[in-house]
This record gives structure tokens, sequence and C-alpha cells, in this order.
């Protein structure tokens, strides 16, 4: 059983970027690097000490958690975000559109949906937040609204 399993980025927001874990098997510590689908072991590999079909359900292990990971990263991103509404303008035009609001960490931002495009109106959150939080923001900005459209 793979035990303190726990996973920090390196290099972020860079081209190199990679994922550091390390866990522990039977009190004996394991660590690696995760880049583009490929764990890359560090000293010393867990082959020196199990079976090749256990290593095999240790790197499957490894990737079930990295990826339970990335979902919680996911989570994080969205915490102090609230209120998202989305509401259509132009109905019946030949251009369709949505204007949407929402605060996040108590500051109110607002923009719109137009012809797919999503444009925020002053202030801009990418002037105050990370690319990668106002991404997964603009995500569910664009979920919110095919929702409406489904009513």
């Amino acid at each position: 059983m793979v035990d303190n399993f726990e996973v920090k980025k390196l290099y972020e927001d860079r081209p190199h970027e990679r994922h550091r874990f390390s866990f522990t098997i039977d009190g004996k510590e394991f660590k690696g690097n995760f880049h583009e689908d490929d764990i890359q072991w560090l000293h010393p590999h867990p082959k020196q000490d199990v079976e090749k079909n256990h290593l095999e359900w240790i790197e499957a292990e490894v990737r079930r958690l990295l990826n339970e990971h990335d979902t919680k990263d996911e989570l994080e991103s969205m915490e102090g975000v609230e209120g998202i509404k989305v509401t259509p303008m132009l109905e019946d035009q030949s251009h369709e559109a949505h204007q949407f609001k929402l605060n996040i960490d108590g500051e109110e931002f607002k923009g719109m949906v137009r012809d797919g495009k999503l444009e925020w109106f002053h202030p801009k959150p990418r002037r105050k937040l990370k690319d990668a939080r106002v991404d997964k923001v603009e995500e569910k900005v664009y979920q919110k609204m095919k929702e409406h459209n489904k009513d």
C-alpha cells in the first residue's frame, strides 16, 4: 500500500513544468518526477525492491494519485469564486450573447460571451489573479452558459 503520498509542482509556469512526488511503501521512501505522462524515478528506484508486476501496480497507483491531486488543485482554484450569474442578451438576434457576473475573493467581475468568445469588462481578473485560476473560472462561465441554454 502507498502511504504518505505528497506531490508538488516544479518549474511552475515554465516549459519544463513537472510534478515531484514522494511516498512510502512498508516504511521505505520513494521519489520521482512526473512529466508528459512519464514517471522518472529518483534513487532508489522501486524496481530494486519489488517484483515487476508490483512495480506496474505502484506506477498505476502513482498515476491515480497524481490525477486525484490535479482534481484537488482544480477545486482549490475555484475557492473564493461565488455567485456566477449568466443572463442572455440580444435574444432572437443574429448574434447570440450572454452577460455574466461573479465574485472572486470578494471582488465583482463582469463580462460577456458573444459568438462563443468570452470578453471581460474592466477590471480584468488576469491583472489580479493567476492565469490558471482565471482559465478555470472561464470554463465555469462557459459551463453555466450551456446550462442556461438547455433551459
